[in-house]
């Protein structure tokens, strides 16, 4: 054999056993991570697993909680409606703004300790009633109120006089009843006269007789401007409207 078929021999041997070592070091790279792929799989799905069954645990632990459901209530409102029982009659909400509220609470005829000696402060026919707590169409604002006081008929000009001894308490002009003054008498007992005119013959705290005049009949009391010249008058005895008809007469 030749030197040239010998040199040539070697080297196809030389590259085929390079392949060969190429080959095998790439299969123990393949089967180095393989093996490594499936032990980190199998750790996962273990780990996996025991998270599970510890959740499982943890819910089956817990106590279980029933929240009742509260149905939501359908929203009602109404406007400019006064009513007392079974009565009950709707007014425009201008007409409602412009009425003093009274409450039924308020007029509750409470018993007096003593009776004072009382006259009446005007001479004339009682053209509006005391209400008791019951509610009566105004004619002047068309809404049904209570009626704290009574009307007495009376012309422009004609002298109010205090009811009984006392002192003056107030004297005002209120937005609805116009001029007004309140007096105190004892056991809590005071009476206030509405109405008037502004030219009054007393002040805040001046000490007045039964009969002492206190001013005259007005047109100030724009609550009832649809009623002839009157006196509005109330008597309370602490928080309670009382009937002045039946007070003054002793009934």
């Amino acid at each position: 054999m030749s030197k040239q078929n010998t040199n040539e021999n070697k080297s196809k041997y030389g590259n085929l056993g390079f392949y060969l070592v190429l080959a095998l070091c790439t299969a123990m790279i393949g089967v180095s991570c393989w093996f490594a792929y499936t032990q980190t799989a199998d750790n996962l799905t273990i780990q996996l697993d025991s998270a599970l069954e510890s959740a499982n645990d943890l819910a089956a632990a817990m106590p279980e909680t029933n929240i009742p459901r509260v149905e939501k209530q359908p929203e009602t409102q109404t406007h400019g409606s006064i009513s007392s029982g079974t009565k009950e009659t709707t007014v425009s909400t201008a007409a409602a703004a412009a009425v003093n509220t009274e409450t039924k609470t308020e007029t509750t005829a409470a018993p007096r300790a003593e009776k004072i000696n009382a006259a009446y402060p005007i001479v004339g026919e009682v053209i509006g009633a005391f209400s008791n707590g019951d509610l009566v169409k105004s004619a002047t604002t068309g809404v049904w109120q209570t009626h704290n006081g009574v009307d007495i008929a009376a012309a422009s000009g004609d002298e109010v006089r205090a009811i009984s001894a006392g002192e003056v308490a107030a004297v005002e002009e209120d937005p609805l009843w116009g001029v007004c003054v309140t007096i105190d008498h004892q056991d809590g007992i005071s009476s206030r006269y509405c109405n008037l005119d502004a030219g009054l013959s007393v002040n805040t705290g001046d000490k007045v007789e039964c009969g002492t005049v206190i001013g005259v009949i007005g047109e100030s009391a724009d609550v009832e401007s649809a009623l002839p010249a009157h006196l509005h008058f109330e008597i309370k005895q602490g928080n309670m409207y009382l009937d002045p008809v039946a007070f003054i007469e002793g009934n």
